[in-house]
């Protein structure tokens, strides 16, 4: 066995990882089924992740991954075609879930399930509603001054004309940060205002590994001076999974004021008489869009306990 080295998990196409250690990058395969115990998981390494390999041609940069490191922790979603939980990103301060300003591509419902899977993950998280260039609705308003209310930041950019953009790096700066976004809300340009280069990375990267497979379903780390991105392209939806559907509202932190107040225990702010939850968004003091999210979700988890 040669020296064994640690580097950073970067990227993984057909499980075939590219490592980074310091200025090089390995491209390495898992070492025979050393990481079998991962076996409850769609993905055994994500980006983000520290990892112990071996150079097995360093003449091309080729080596054998050992070992997975400990995690601090993970941010996951349920991959619904897999059955099984996919980490999106591994080791992470913090959560960026990103939406844009248009009434096409404003994805409210996204960016609640995004908050609530990073503090279901013990991670912090932040807003960014992308393309305000392009104008404002009421909606949008509406629903940003909810997410400010509970604690949430939201940044608001045009990563086309460059607005907003430096606020959005000072939060970022010092931090390793994975961002969430759906397709056509400018992920990918916002990507390279706050890491240059990066989008051109990611065409190289299809360009090399895909051979015609839709670039998006590829994540990768991004790393410029002090900060560190991860990109999660592909991800259409942030499905929830190892979450008591009773314990749901305590996500949303605009129902706190008035759950405590809901006449029947253990309340699911469904269907309950004297619900004071649903009282609240009757008299527009919890927002119906906002509780709308959380009814969805409520039954999205409801009937994976049924039918898994």
């Amino acid at each position: 066995m040669g020296e064994r080295l640690q580097g950073l998990v970067l990227y993984g196409i057909n499980n075939i990882y590219t490592v980074g250690d310091r200025d090089r990058e390995v491209v390495c395969r898992i070492k025979g089924k050393i990481l079998g115990e991962e076996k409850d998981e769609y993905n055994p390494l994500a980006p983000g992740d520290q990892v112990l390999y071996e150079l097995v041609d360093e003449s091309v940069g080729q080596g054998a991954i050992l070992e997975r490191l400990p995690r601090r922790n993970s941010f996951q979603r349920w991959n619904k075609k897999g059955r099984r939980p996919q980490t999106l990103a591994a080791n992470i301060d913090g959560v960026l879930v990103l939406t844009a300003a248009t009434e096409d591509f404003f994805r409210p419902r996204f960016v609640d399930r995004g908050l609530v899977l990073a503090e279901w993950s013990g991670l912090p998280a932040a807003v960014v509603i992308n393309k305000i260039d392009l104008g404002r609705d009421g909606l949008l308003e509406q629903r940003c001054r909810v997410w400010s209310d509970i604690g949430v930041p939201v940044f608001f950019v045009s990563a086309l004309h460059g607005e907003g953009v430096d606020d959005l790096l000072d939060f970022v700066r010092g931090r390793a940060l994975v961002l969430c976004g759906q397709s056509g809300v400018g992920k990918s340009t916002l990507l390279n205002r706050l890491v240059p280069g990066a989008d051109q990375k990611t065409a190289q990267l299809s360009r090399k590994y895909l051979r015609g497979v839709h670039s998006t379903t590829v994540g990768r780390l991004f790393q410029h001076t002090d900060l560190a991105l991860i990109d999660t392209p592909g991800v259409r939806e942030l499905e929830l999974w190892d979450i008591d559907p009773e314990g749901l509202s305590l996500f949303f932190h605009d129902f706190r004021p008035w759950s405590t107040h809901c006449a029947m225990t253990g309340c699911t702010h469904l269907h309950e008489p004297g619900c004071a939850v649903f009282q609240a968004v009757q008299r527009g003091q919890i927002h119906p869009d906002r509780y709308e999210s959380y009814v969805r979700l409520f039954e999205e988890l409801a009937a994976r306990q049924v039918y898994g």
